[in-house]
């Protein structure tokens, strides 16, 4: 019997939170039995420009208000487009920011404002044509990069969303999320192998990071990554509940975190990213959380403990407020520093 593979990836994800679920029973803060698809929710937006009076926001964090949910059909309808599963987000140099849909097979490109400017992509797997894309990001040119977990391939557009080339055809299992250095290198997850692919920014393939396992340096299911500014690599190792510190190279340093729902535990991460103290944040599926982190490791908080639902993608755009891409309720929230 043929699945098709986005089928399976939604199946593997319900599983795989299925059993986080079950795991971390006692855990007030798992919320992944709520959303009938766990991995990447199908619903619909439910949000507003402001955030909704009894949507309480008393105790959210002590160190950002939520100013923005966006997505919502009917009354911002003319200029917020609804959402169909946004789970990446990424920023250019002028503030725009840009969203992978893993169920809509569509990238969207807003102002800072949430003002809908471009959209592109159908089901396909044509060039320009997209299936399950599930990473997006913007090198010091502009340009963009999408990665597709069920064409398992990389695409690049021009800002205009201009199709520019296809690369890494046969070399993944899926391709999953995908961050850029300082010098355009890319560093692509490759979920079903247990490793990291390396590229330039033409798309030539230059290493391999990480192996399949439980190990140190090894990976199981990796989703987020990101490249900090000490040209360090921290992988999301969501197989793993961890999250794992390499170097450029592929060299490991540390490992950070394991399974559960305390403080500095994870279940099912999925992304990470930085703001400008070099805090680190990872948005978690199992606790429906994002956490937050001095350099050092040490546990800050949450960022909106109860409102948001299967979280995925974390961005900062350049006046340092914080996008979440809020998978379960198909919206993008907006945090401010308070």
């Amino acid at each position: 019997m043929n699945i098709n593979l986005k089928t399976f990836l939604i199946i593997a994800l319900f599983l795989m939170v299925t059993a986080c679920s079950s795991d971390s029973s006692n855990s007030p803060s798992d919320n992944s039995g709520n959303n009938s698809n766990p991995g990447y929710g199908s619903g619909p937006g439910y949000g507003s420009e402001d955030p909704d009076p009894d949507e309480s926001t008393e105790g959210l964090t002590q160190l950002f208000d939520l100013v923005a949910s966006w997505g919502e059909e009917g009354e911002n309808s003319s200029y917020l487009e609804a959402f169909n599963s946004p789970n990446s987000i990424a920023v250019d140099s002028a503030g725009n920011f840009y969203v992978t849909e893993f169920n809509g097979d569509t990238v969207k490109k807003f102002t800072p404002n949430g003002e809908l400017i471009k959209q592109w992509g159908i089901t396909g797997d044509e060039n320009g044509e997209f299936n399950a894309p599930t990473g997006i990001t913007v090198d010091s040119f502009d340009n963009v990069y999408v990665s597709e977990s069920g064409n398992s391939r990389i695409q690049k557009f021009n800002p205009d969303g201009e199709w520019l080339a296809t690369f890494g055809e046969g070399l993944f299992t899926s391709a999953m999320v995908i961050a850029s250095d300082s010098l355009d290198n890319l560093y692509v997850t490759d979920w079903g192998n247990g490793r990291v692919q390396v590229f330039d920014s033409e798309g030539t393939h230059l290493r391999t990071i990480g192996t399949q396992g439980a190990g140190s340096g090894q990976l199981s299911n990796p989703t987020g990554i990101k490249v900090d500014i000490s040209d360090v690599l921290w992988v999301v190792d969501r197989g793993n509940h961890r999250i794992q510190k390499f170097t450029l190279e592929g060299e490991f340093i540390e490992t950070i975190g394991k399974s559960g729902s305390q403080a500095g535990e994870f279940s099912t991460p999925t992304s990470i990213n930085f703001d400008s103290a070099r805090n680190f944040y990872v948005s978690e599926l199992g606790n429906s959380r994002v956490q937050v982190f001095n350099e050092l490791g040490e546990s800050l908080g949450e960022i909106a403990p109860g409102v948001l639902d299967n979280p995925h993608g974390l961005v900062f755009d350049t006046n340092g407020s914080l996008y979440v891409a809020d998978t379960g309720n198909n919206l993008i929230r907006k945090f401010k520093v308070k």
